[in-house]
């Protein structure tokens, strides 16, 4: 009679579920350069996200980080794209849809899907003010969706919607990105949360509703960078509110890997 093999003990972690980290950019316009302040900050520290979801000036910077640039990357692109002066020509035209193709070719003509990491962009429906996030379709165009505040920015047509601005639905997605998979998530207001609870919208018929969010609730760690003295238009003063964004990741980094080292402890 064969004796059975001897049952091998196997270390707990082996067991362990993976526990990905995922972060929640918030709208802002020209302070989203605030993000990439703090995205380099955290990627000092040797943190890299597995899922991006991100709203306005944060779907942007979540797509590109999404697709594969680094913050310094996106920096220098953005330089290199003279973004400054395309603002003030959409702002004139009243339209992002301009900007398309100079992002299409940023995103290598990219579908969300193919993306190398999971990423989301939120925008609002302009019939009812309803929540619409963007999993799929062309990554250059959700994002403008996104960020087509008005009424500076006529919305982006999309299946049958205008969508605009996602801000006055879900400013700081972070109920987004525990829906693309994320187990500990940073958010980054660009503006006070508490401007964020509610918001006065107008829809397309005319009619004005208040809409409620509470996204950034969903967050692990929330940063706050002050801004308070810079406007979304305020181009001309990127480089120093990225630097703001710096300081304020690098001033809260202790709880970061806190929240950050909960997630490393189940890594397999």
């Amino acid at each position: 009679m064969r004796s059975m093999p001897e049952r091998v003990s196997f270390p707990k972690f082996w067991h362990r579920k993976r526990r990905s980290l995922g972060v929640a950019l918030g709208s802002g316009g020209a302070k989203g350069l605030a993000h990439l302040g703090a995205l380099q900050a955290m990627s000092e520290e040797g943190i890299e996200f597995d899922v991006y979801a991100g709203t306005s000036a944060g779907s942007i910077v979540g797509a590109l980080c999404a697709c594969g640039y680094t913050p310094k990357d996106i920096v220098e692109l953005l330089l290199r794209m003279g973004y400054g002066g395309a603002a003030v020509s959409s702002m004139l035209k009243g339209s992002l849809e301009p900007m398309q193709p100079v992002l299409d070719d940023v995103f290598g003509g990219r579908e969300i899907q193919d993306l190398k990491k999971p990423f989301c962009a939120i925008a609002t429906d302009a019939s009812d003010g309803g929540e619409v996030v963007l999993r799929e379709g062309n990554a250059a165009r959700a994002v403008l969706a996104s960020s087509s505040i008005p009424p500076l920015f006529r919305g982006i047509d999309w299946e049958g919607k205008r969508l605009v601005d996602g801000a006055f639905c879900n400013a700081i997605p972070g109920d987004a990105a525990r829906k693309l998979g994320a187990d500990i998530v940073i958010g980054i207001a660009l503006s006070p949360v508490q401007s964020y609870r509610e918001s006065v919208f107008v829809t397309s018929a005319g009619e004005q509703k208040i809409l409620e969010q509470s996204g950034f609730a969903a967050c692990d760690v929330l940063l706050e960078p002050d801004l308070s003295q810079y406007g979304a238009a305020d181009i001309q003063m990127s480089m120093r509110m990225y630097d703001i964004g710096y300081a304020c990741a690098q001033e809260s980094m202790q709880k970061i890997l806190r929240a950050v080292g909960r997630a490393r402890a189940q890594r397999v």
